[in-house]
């Protein structure tokens, strides 16, 4: 195997999942060659990621498998996509969250696998406590033990283990604090602060779009905890829903590059049938050496 496993891994990011669902094989045929050893003839796409997402989780459990392995037991495993929405990269004040899953409370996912440092963890966890309702940190053994030392006792702790399974070594404390208005507003875009306002008084403030925030911002700081709080929730839910229709489509390989990837609407459709995995859309996967990616 000439290929690495960390280049190999790119089989999952988006601009190689684009490039594919604009019709270019290349590097999947690498992948297959150099990473799986088999020749390009012998597989067909779906085949290779499915056997290098096998491969990687022993080779290089990198960030996207510990997304994808959270997206799969919590969103799609604990939750429904009718009533629950995962967001991937959400900006907290100098951080960014890994995963947020929104469904009657927010709780938010850090994750830290073998090839991540510990180093600005502790100013993480700290955006994260003054915004979501639970906090946890997923990790591999490599760091378990430093983590439930160092942080906080409300902030929960996750191992993904050898067998792939997450299993809580220590559960979170829901937050007790207020959500810090300043934090949140800061989180959110411009119709999503603006509608939260709407829901929790039901009126925007009338002043000009340079003073917009800093109104808002008052009278969030004047409205009840509670009530931000489940407009919060109810306004990410509504404007950041996750395309269920790609997600039920791809393979659970692929269910966090649906949720964390933008595709433009032909590219998702291209992947849909590149990965036809409904049982209405049943179809023969064309293989590597073969140019036509449609069923």
């Amino acid at each position: 195997m000439s290929l690495n496993a960390r280049t190999a891994s790119k089989l999952f990011n988006s601009g190689k999942l684009s490039a594919l669902a604009d019709g270019d094989l290349s590097f999947v045929r690498k992948v297959a060659k150099d990473y799986l050893g088999v020749s390009s003839g012998s597989l067909n796409v779906s085949e290779v990621y499915e056997s290098a997402y096998k491969q990687l989780s022993k080779d290089y459990r990198a960030e996207y498998y510990f997304k994808n392995t959270i997206a799969n037991k919590v969103l799609l495993g604990r939750h429904s996509l009718n009533t629950a929405v995962m967001l991937s990269e959400f900006r907290v004040g100098k951080s960014k969250a890994d995963c947020v899953v929104i469904n009657g409370k927010s709780t938010c996912y850090e994750i830290k696998s073998d090839y991540d440092n510990l180093s600005r963890l502790e100013e993480q966890l700290n955006d994260y406590l003054g915004l979501f309702d639970e906090v946890y940190v997923v990790c591999s053994q490599k760091h378990l033990h430093t983590v439930l030392d160092a942080t906080d006792p409300s902030v929960g702790v996750i191992e993904l283990t050898q067998r792939n399974n997450l299993s809580v070594k220590r559960k979170a404390s829901h937050r007790v604090k207020p959500i810090d208005v300043d934090l949140m507003i800061k989180s959110l875009r411009k119709d999503e602060y603006t509608l939260l306002v709407e829901r929790a008084t039901g009126q925007i403030p009338s002043v000009p779009n340079s003073r917009l925030m800093t109104s808002c911002r008052q009278v969030l700081r004047d409205l009840e905890p509670s009530i931000i709080a489940n407009c919060f929730i109810d306004v990410l839910k509504e404007k950041r829903f996750n395309d269920s229709s790609l997600i039920n489509a791809l393979p659970k390989i692929l269910v966090n590059a649906a949720i964390s990837y933008q595709f433009s609407r032909s590219q998702a459709d291209s992947l849909k049938r590149i990965f036809c995995t409904s049982e209405e859309s049943r179809c023969t996967y064309p293989t590597l050496e073969e140019s036509n990616l449609s069923c």
